[in-house]
């Protein structure tokens, strides 16, 4: 079963992978339909955007390369991802073992020498990323200690997080 998993994009403007960025990356933008659609028009995020030969030529530059790395955003937390890499998140709750997620929102596409990075996401005409669901475990026991002074109230809960996690699958760019 083939899903398309999307979230929110609260507060995703704030947070920046800085580890990507390097002085010897060259940077390309790419505009993506999701970014230009307003609240009003909605038949605009529905067209698929039309490639320019420039962009043609910046995807076969990348294309080029043998490794590829993503900055994919999955419940509004970015997660520098590559092919085979295991994600650990908090626990997906419409997903169960062995279902296939397709990451859409990937805010910087790129290799070792060439990276495109999305305004604010890359098109998803331009790669191809999936994600299989391998295990929803739960995580260490976090304790949480409340007290209020001189009233005699000290409480202690223990809780075990909830986690999913994600092998990524393919990683792939389009030609």
């Amino acid at each position: 079963m083939l899903r398309s998993f999307t979230s929110r994009m609260v507060g995703a403007a704030q947070r920046t992978n800085s580890a990507v960025t390097a002085s010897a990356v060259r940077l390309f933008s790419a505009t993506s339909t999701a970014s230009q659609a307003t609240s009003t028009s909605s038949t605009a995020s529905s067209s698929t955007p039309s490639t320019t030969p420039s962009t043609d030529a910046q995807i076969s530059l990348l294309r080029n390369q043998l490794k590829y790395y993503a900055v994919a955003e999955i419940k509004n937390r970015p997660y520098l991802i590559t092919k085979n890499d295991i994600i650990v998140l908090d626990r997906l709750k419409d997903v169960k073992l062995g279902d296939v997620i397709e990451l859409n929102q990937i805010k910087e596409l790129g290799s070792k020498d060439y990276a495109i990075q999305g305004a604010p996401y890359v098109s998803s005409e331009y790669y191809s990323i999936k994600a299989t669901v391998i295990e929803q475990p739960k995580g260490k026991i976090v304790e949480t200690f409340k007290k209020k002074r001189r009233k005699h109230f000290q409480r202690r809960y223990h809780i075990k997080p909830l986690h999913t996690l994600l092998r990524v699958s393919e990683l792939e760019v389009k030609a």
